[in-house]
């Protein structure tokens, strides 16, 4: 299925309000409190787009003083995830296509967005932009799948701990 990113988003529910997320647990590596490595994604609800900000320092970078490509196709994996939590949808990425930019430098503000763009059954479709002011660094698509809870059940999340996602 190919999707235009230029497409509105489809509706995000009224499962889950304007503002901002918690995060998905604490020792997320894209946005948990308690994770060291984390670069503490903060994610809000803006209506159908997920908005994270965050900083990227000396734990992320690959080449001198720009980010690793990996720690950057992990903020698209996780921006696109935090679309799940509006939509209280426990799901797992199947595939993500990243498409690098620019460099994301270090010690800089990003902005990264995530829209849902189409559903099919249990796949999701969702794009994501990653901006340093209005310099786009990378573009991502991925397609998550629907799972049930038990999924993260079985490799060791207990009851409630991904309420974000309603597990």
């Amino acid at each position: 299925m190919e999707r235009d990113r230029d497409q509105a988003p489809l509706p995000l529910g009224e499962l889950f309000a304007e503002g901002p997320f918690p995060p998905h647990h604490h020792g997320c590596f894209g946005c948990g409190p308690s994770n060291p490595a984390s670069p503490h994604i903060a994610f809000e609800r803006r209506g159908d787009v997920v908005r994270g900000t965050f900083l990227l320092d000396h734990r992320h970078q690959g080449a001198p003083g720009v980010a690793h490509g990996g720690i950057v196709a992990a903020a698209l994996d996780e921006a696109s995830g935090a679309v799940l939590v509006p939509l209280k949808l426990p799901a797992v990425t199947v595939k993500l296509d990243v498409s690098f930019t620019a460099p994301a430098r270090l010690h800089r503000e990003f902005v990264v967005t995530s829209r849902l763009t189409a559903r099919d059954g249990r796949k999701l479709f969702i794009d994501t932009e990653l901006t340093d002011g209005d310099t786009v660094v990378a573009t991502g698509r991925a397609i998550f799948v629907e799972v049930a809870p038990e999924h993260f059940l079985q490799f060791g999340a207990n009851p409630g701990e991904l309420s974000s996602v309603g597990v």
